[in-house]
């Protein structure tokens, strides 16, 4: 017969909100892995897209100096030399310039005793054409 003083508790109760634990569960690997891999896709897409800026801008650069390079040309002949259409860069290929003088003409004083000399560059990108100019303005001689 049970009573009050014989009665023993079951040791080996289970009790559901306290359970021990063992290790991760499958599905908690799954959600840890779906978090790792979206984080990762963001970091692949900027690298990937900082690559392609970087190129983008090697190009301009590269047009920059050509730029540069072919007024320096134009001034060290003092200013003087005939116009230029789509002439190939021997050193950066891919690349062509362009050289047009006119007389200067501003907006509110009319034309003056003044030249301005512009010079374009050329090149292909991603099948598109793009081009970089820079104009210089000085003193008729």
């Amino acid at each position: 017969m049970l009573t009050e003083k014989n009665y023993k508790p079951y040791k080996h109760q289970y009790n559901l909100i306290q359970r021990p634990s063992r290790g991760f569960a499958l599905i908690e690997i799954l959600i840890a892995i779906t978090i790792l891999s979206i984080s990762l896709i963001g970091i692949i897409s900027s690298v990937s897209s900082g690559i392609i800026a970087i190129s983008e801008n090697k190009n301009l650069t590269r047009a920059m100096i050509i730029v540069k390079n072919q007024l320096n040309e134009f001034e060290m002949h003092n200013m003087r030399g005939p116009d230029i259409k789509d002439e190939p860069v021997k050193d950066y290929p891919g690349f062509a310039y362009s050289r047009t003088v006119k007389r200067f003409e501003h907006e509110l004083f009319g034309p003056l005793d003044a030249k301005r000399v512009e010079i374009s560059v050329k090149w292909q990108e991603k099948a598109r054409d793009k081009f970089y100019s820079i104009s210089y303005i000085y003193p008729s001689k």
